[in-house]
């Protein structure tokens, strides 16, 4: 399938989903991939409209086509108090391609994002930074005690997605591009573990378990310094007394 029949599926799928949500849809079009889709490379569209829908997946013509709507209020919500969220929903709006709508509302809201003050934003996502990695790494590091190479092999690429999330969090960027294009992104980001490249690549590079568990803990305790650097240092408990509930 080539992109001039890519985008009228595209084209055709938004004006169907106006005619249905009329003034109700803020914008609808196509999430742009960053390099240039063959015909196997899937479709995703982007609708920003009311009410809250489900997630649609689908074929055409042999294709995933695969639909994800978001409120404006959920929108804003994630602009204005970002959390583990945001890189993923921004990465989309800046790649988006408006076929119908208003695309004013779409540059508005990646605006708003732009301008956030840095201490209101890490504010903002210092509560999510346990959510990742941290649960990942434990994940890890028992199925190593175990001996369970696989387990450890198949965890490598959530650590690494995990982490990369949660650079974009501390560099107040979102990806320009998907799966392993967006990891090496992160390869030029100001703010980074140290030996982050280096470690990436050793660490999708090796099939020995002690190896892995060596890298992945000195990838984490890298990862943590920076947190600490950031004053984005997560909070510990000793006892379940002092945890704020």
């Amino acid at each position: 399938m080539d992109r001039v029949v890519r985008q009228q599926i595209a084209r055709d799928l938004c004006h169907r989903l106006a005619t249905r949500d009329g003034e109700r849809l803020i914008v609808a079009g196509m999430i742009e991939s960053a390099t240039l889709p063959n015909e196997f490379d899937p479709l995703s569209l982007l609708l920003i409209s009311t009410p809250p829908r489900l997630c649609q997946s689908f074929l055409v013509q042999g294709i995933t086509v695969t639909i994800t709507t978001i409120t404006p209020d959920e929108l804003t919500a994630v602009v204005r108090t970002p959390d583990v969220r945001w890189p993923q929903w921004l990465g989309w709006l800046a790649r988006l391609q408006p076929l119908v709508g208003d695309d004013s509302r779409v540059q508005a809201w990646l605006a708003q994002a732009r301008a956030l003050p840095e201490r209101d934003f890490y504010r903002s996502i210092a509560p999510h930074m346990p959510q990742l990695a941290f649960g990942c790494y434990g994940a890890l590091r028992a199925a190593a005690a175990r001996r369970q190479e696989r387990e450890v092999r198949w965890l490598v690429p959530t650590l690494l997605t995990e982490l990369h999330t949660a650079l974009c969090l501390i560099n107040r960027r979102w990806p320009s591009h998907d799966h392993t294009d967006a990891l090496v992104e992160s390869f030029h980001f100001a703010l980074q573990p140290r030996d982050w490249p280096s470690l990436v690549e050793a660490l999708l590079a090796t099939s020995d378990l002690d190896e892995m568990v060596r890298l992945a803990g000195t990838m984490m305790g890298n990862y943590w310094q920076l947190l600490v650097r950031c004053e984005l240092t997560v909070e510990q408990h000793q006892t379940t007394a002092t945890i704020p509930l």
